[in-house]
């Protein structure tokens, strides 16, 4: 029997020097690699058997010298009676399957729609590159996406460049990327998802997808027990979930983890029936003619029906939506018993209940900048922070706390975000500094202080890093949130600066050096600026062109004080 596969369509990259929403952003690296791929890479097949006699057949890039694996299922279709319902291992038709992965399989089901790839409920594959003709185990880097929870897919972050530059730092890898499922078919919201035992279904397809990679990773060349799990925004959050499975009794799935911008408490855990949680529920279950406690009406809902209330569901006010709305009320959900979420990430770190292994946790020196509107007034920055919206929620109701917030945090311009920017507002409202600044460390920086801290404390060895390296063309961004993932998967354009390649190289090597050696710094390059752990004192890498070097992680104490002690969950 042959397990086919559609063609799944461009794919989609990102450009570092221009910014729309994060899902526009992806463009430009993905769809270069394709017709790279296409028009000067010289391919073939090539086949891999397991030992019970399962075919997979994947594309033989001669020119990179790569095997690629795309579209590989680690789960059953998760569509029918297995709609909301937890991965099932995906299971061969036959002992002489062959499994055709020599294209990209559908995308899941995004938060708008996209005219560049199909979609489907039925995402759950994974993509394997591999150097061509290993002769020793590979250490394995497998990449979690980002997107909200609500968007994302292993076609929009290819491994080509990643094992190029590995090869030519004389450290191969295996790089993986998962399929996880996204916004209502991912994370149902609502008490009645939570009855029908659907919770985070997102985090449990990632859980299923790292087990297939522990038993099913030798037979492309790598190391099961060398795995790095990496993700930026989402995906590290998921990280951080992935290190708390089960009170940190994770199976030996992976021994080391990055995390680029996220971290356990960045995404507000909070219960399934948290008020725009549930009105989430109750808009999904209205737009499928589903009575409200009818979930298994849900289940069998016509697929173009749903995938439209998803899309509706996200919508937002003009004087709500930023450049790339963020948080929605899709997403993780506490719930006790859950076994990534049964009580909150601020708490599950503090009793030492995760996975203490070497990491790494970092952020963009300008978080916020994206996910602010244009606030005129003090009020209108409160107004934003406590919105309860499904679209729109950082779970915080407490308006007297943001107000003690905002008192950190001056309205002056100079002291805004970007940083380092002066009195220039960018024909900004007044106030929108300050609100990029009060987001960035709400949702970024002070749950990465939080995590090296109680993790460095219980003698758990960690890194930070702050990448400060602003776009080209969009400076009232700055050094923005996913600036550095064009660095991360080597993008390249015409006119980059030596500088700004030797930045990428480092930051990648970086990167590899902690899979191989589960150090960051030990890349035994006299070149390479050294990295300290975090420590007690609290240090971290400057990544920007031209300029790595160490800092203190001291800036803006108060106000990381004040959300570390009273808002972080």
């Amino acid at each position: 029997m042959v397990d086919d596969i559609k063609e799944g369509g461009g794919r989609r990259g990102w450009s570092w020097s221009t910014r729309g929403s994060q899902l526009n952003m992806i463009q430009l690296l993905g769809v270069t690699l394709l017709l790279w791929l296409s028009v000067i890479a010289k391919c073939s097949s090539v086949t891999i058997t397991n030992p019970s006699g399962v075919s997979y057949v994947g594309v033989r890039n001669t020119t990179s010298k790569q095997d690629i694996f795309y579209g590989i299922p680690y789960a059953q279709p998760p569509v029918g009676p297995l709609r909301f319902k937890p991965p099932q291992a995906w299971v061969p038709a036959s002992n002489h399957t062959l499994v055709n992965a020599t294209a990209n399989r559908p995308v899941c089901i995004q938060s708008t729609p996209i005219d560049d790839s199909p979609v489907s409920e039925d995402c759950l594959y994974l993509s394997v590159w591999k150097p061509n003709n290993i002769t020793m185990k590979l250490p394995v880097m497998v990449w979690i996406y980002g997107g909200g929870f609500l968007n994302g897919s292993t076609l929009w972050y290819p491994g080509e460049a990643i094992l190029n530059t590995a090869f030519q730092l004389g450290k191969p890898v295996i790089y993986v990327a998962m399929n996880y499922r996204l916004g209502i078919y991912g994370f149902p919201p609502g008490k009645q998802s939570e009855a029908a035992g659907a919770l985070n279904l997102g985090l449990k397809d990632q859980r299923l997808a790292l087990e297939w990679v522990k038993k099913n990773i030798g037979l492309f060349g790598g190391d099961a027990d060398r795995v790095m799990i990496f993700g930026e925004s989402a995906g590290a959050m998921s990280v951080a979930y992935q290190m708390m499975y089960k009170d940190g009794k994770h199976g030996g799935v992976f021994r080391t983890a990055l995390m680029e911008s996220g971290a356990p408490s960045t995404y507000a855990a909070l219960p399934a029936s948290y008020p725009p949680r549930q009105t989430a529920y109750n808009f999904i279950a209205n737009a499928t003619g589903c009575a409200p406690n009818n979930f298994e009406c849900l289940r069998k809902a016509n697929s173009d029906t749903l995938k439209e209330a998803n899309y509706n569901l996200f919508k937002l006010p003009p004087d709500l939506r930023s450049p790339d709305p963020y948080p929605s009320a899709i997403g993780p959900t506490l719930s006790p018993g859950d076994p990534f979420l049964t009580r909150s990430p601020k708490e599950t770190i503090r009793r030492g209940n995760f996975t203490q292994i070497p990491f790494v946790c970092g952020t963009n020196l300008d978080e916020g900048t994206i996910f602010t509107t244009n606030p005129e007034t003090t009020e209108d920055v409160v107004a934003f922070l406590t919105a309860q919206l499904p679209g729109l929620t950082f779970g915080i109701t407490n308006k007297t706390a943001v107000n003690q917030l905002l008192k950190y945090y001056p309205a002056h311009p100079s002291a805004g975000s970007p940083y380092n920017t002066g009195n220039n507002t960018f024909g900004k409202a007044s106030q929108y500094k300050r609100a990029a600044s009060i987001i960035g460390d709400l949702v970024f920086d002070a749950p990465r202080r939080d995590f090296l801290q109680v993790a460095t404390k219980l003698g758990v060895s960690a890194w930070s890093y702050q990448w400060a390296q602003a776009g080209l063309d969009l400076p009232e961004f700055g050094a923005a949130h996913s600036f550095d993932l064009a660095f991360v998967f080597q993008q390249r354009w015409e006119g980059m600066t030596r500088p700004l390649i030797d930045l990428s190289i480092a930051m990648i090597d970086y990167w590899i050096t902690l899979a191989y050696k589960l150090d960051p710094g030990a890349t035994a390059n006299p070149n390479r600026a050294a990295w300290p752990k975090y420590a007690t004192v609290g240090k971290s890498l400057k990544l920007e062109a031209g300029n790595i070097t160490v800092i203190g992680d001291d800036f803006r104490v108060s106000g990381m004080n004040y959300i570390q002690d009273n808002l972080l969950t």
